[in-house]
């Protein structure tokens, strides 16, 4: 069912602007032989949707005419093919999940999550493609293969940055352990890898990654870029960087991950903890994007199997189902993927004042009562959650839209 359900959304579906991107680096190297040194993203990203698309080009060399739907900027199949890694990547996750827990419920709560089919069907961004080399770190982690796993880390984050949170946490921890082989061969893999990635860049677009990607993810680069993230809203800065407290949520999560290892019999408990943690943080502090919420749904899925919190689990399936329903209203609109225009069906719940800080406190929220989960004692998922979610809406919707108590 969910493989079904992403390719239909594929068919017709997608951002027009994020797949305009792709479709022009790629259609630009298969057109021209160029590299394009300003795609918006990783190069590994870049590399796989050239690889998976070059299948497209040879149908389309046969005389294959490919329409368009609507409004889209790109191809029905064509976006088809941009979308199977990201779906191959899913079902990756997927089998992980269900080898590491036994559990087939487990498993369909990841690949059955609305925000990940989302993401991954309607939407086409690639955030699949980072969270399964991630699962696989952990899994392998979890096997003791920790040099495959660090390998594993540095290759999520060739994908997307967050992919170096859990390997730097791994190679803290092998520090610790004053394992100094272990640890100058998990840095050497990393700078490596990194060196390989980039070969066809230096020279030419690493100026942009290093200010556009880099810098941005750290919050050192002073852009000022569109905020979803409750500081910026809440300072008043709509277009900001990133909050100076993400600086010391890495600084904390840094000291208490170093305590927690020195006092927990189980290392991988530790590490996706805090990995998960990090996500978090990045998502209340930094430059956030909608999709970047999808990262703690496989990782809590882990843990709750690991330290038997089953409401956790099923926490995440009700945290993505409400971080879609956000996202499509409030981001972009109900028109904007299916249609290729920001149309708006529904005024009163997708083009009304404050909407922005309506979203930002209701994930907060949402983030919050994750953190809930993890630290507090284990309890079951209960119907208290959602409605205590959708209390906050409504009163966010109240106060910051109807009565417009703030600026925002």
């Amino acid at each position: 069912m969910g493989l079904i359900v992403r390719f239909e959304l594929a068919s017709f579906a997608g951002h027009p602007g994020d797949l305009a991107l792709f479709a022009f680096s790629s259609r630009l190297y298969y057109e021209s032989g160029q590299f394009d040194y300003l795609f918006p993203s990783l190069p590994l990203v870049y590399y796989v949707q050239l690889a998976f698309y070059s299948f497209y080009v040879l149908i389309r060399d046969t005389g294959f005419s490919d329409p368009t739907f609507l409004f889209h900027t790109n191809y029905m199949i064509e976006g088809i093919f941009f979308r199977i890694p990201l779906i191959i990547s899913d079902v990756g996750i997927f089998a992980l999940i269900l080898k590491f827990t036994g559990k087939l419920r487990y498993a369909a709560l990841y690949l059955l999550n609305p925000l990940v089919i989302y993401l991954t069907g309607a939407w086409g961004i690639y955030d699949s493609l980072m969270m399964f080399p991630l699962v696989a770190g952990f899994f392998l982690y979890a096997q003791n293969q920790r040099r495959l796993a660090s390998i594993s880390f540095v290759v999520s984050g060739l994908f997307k940055l967050f992919g170096f949170v859990p390997f730097s946490l791994l190679a803290l921890e092998t520090l610790l352990q004053r394992k100094w082989k272990e640890f100058g061969l998990q840095i050497g893999s990393a700078i490596g890898l990194t060196t390989l990635t980039f070969a066809p860049y230096i020279g030419n677009g690493l100026q942009d990654f290093y200010v556009g990607i880099l810098l941005r993810f750290l919050g050192l680069s002073g852009a000022l870029t569109r905020g979803y993230d409750i500081i910026a809203i809440f300072s008043g800065a709509r277009f900001a960087g990133s909050s100076p407290f993400i600086y010391v949520g890495a600084g904390a999560i840094t000291i208490l991950f170093v305590f927690h290892l020195r006092r927990s019999r189980s290392p991988l408990q530790v590490l996706l903890l805090w990995s998960i943690v990090g996500a978090v943080a990045l998502n209340l502090f930094s430059q956030s994007e909608p999709q970047w919420l999808s990262w703690p749904i496989p990782l809590s899925i882990l843990y709750a199997y690991v330290t038997k919190r089953e409401g956790l689990a099923h926490y995440t399936y009700f945290y993505g189902i409400a971080s879609a329903v956000l996202s499509i209203t409030i981001l972009q609109s109900v028109g904007y993927l299916l249609l290729g225009t920001p149309l708006v069906f529904f005024q009163a719940i997708e083009a009304f004042q404050g909407r922005v800080a309506v979203y930002s406190l209701s994930v907060a929220t949402m983030l919050l009562i994750l953190l809930g989960y993890l630290f507090l004692k284990p309890v079951k998922f209960k119907i208290e959650v959602i409605a205590l979610v959708a209390l906050v809406y409504l009163q966010a919707y109240f106060w910051l839209s109807i009565m417009r108590i703030l600026p925002v």
